[in-house]
């Protein structure tokens, strides 16, 4: 049996509005979880990243580093890379639990090309040591369906992971390489 007109017409209708859905869904966050185990208790390990304002303490991608309100949720935290300067916002700070999470301002792509990233550093018990955690979801640069080069989530993975793994490792190879706890 035919379709009627109207049906025919919802059902092209219905076709072309999946056909643009599937099309255009935009950016998906990307994770990037990094960590590293050190021969170390958990508080020497914190003392060394439990400071917000002091990435560049540790961390040798950052050349410099500073906060507003220290480890206050809500503090504005500026980092200088070597192609320029990104911020950053404290949410959530715990001593305690040895935890901080944070978000980025909306980065120059020619700096870090993410629009935008959140993170989290955590510091656990691992064994007799720790372990180092630094969690990462970004998305890329252009949030457009078709990302221009270098602007897209590989992009943002690499940079975002180039940023994070320098850090983890020299903290590791600083703590270690100072004697036993």
């Amino acid at each position: 049996m035919p379709f009627s007109p109207p049906v025919r017409l919802l059902s092209a209708a219905m076709l072309a509005l999946t056909a643009l859905a599937a099309h255009g869904h935009g950016p998906t966050p990307q994770k990037i979880d990094e960590s590293v185990t050190i021969a170390a208790p958990p508080a020497a390990v914190w003392a060394v990243v439990g400071n917000f304002a002091d990435l560049a303490g540790w961390n040798p991608a950052v050349t410099a580093s500073s906060a507003d309100r220290g480890n206050e949720a809500g503090s504005t935290r500026t980092l200088t890379l070597p192609a320029g300067q990104v911020t950053e916002q404290l949410d959530d700070y715990d001593a305690a639990a040895m935890s901080m999470s944070y978000r980025s301002g909306t980065p120059d792509p020619k700096v870090l090309p993410a629009s935008s990233y959140s993170g989290r550093l955590t510091v656990k018990p691992d064994g007799s040591g720790s372990r180092l955690g630094w969690q990462v979801r970004g998305y890329r640069a252009d949030t457009g369906n078709d990302p221009a080069a270098g602007m897209d989530d590989e992009s943002a993975v690499k940079a975002l992971r180039a940023l994070m793994r320098p850090g983890l490792d020299a903290v590791r190879a600083r703590i270690e390489s100072s004697g036993p706890r």
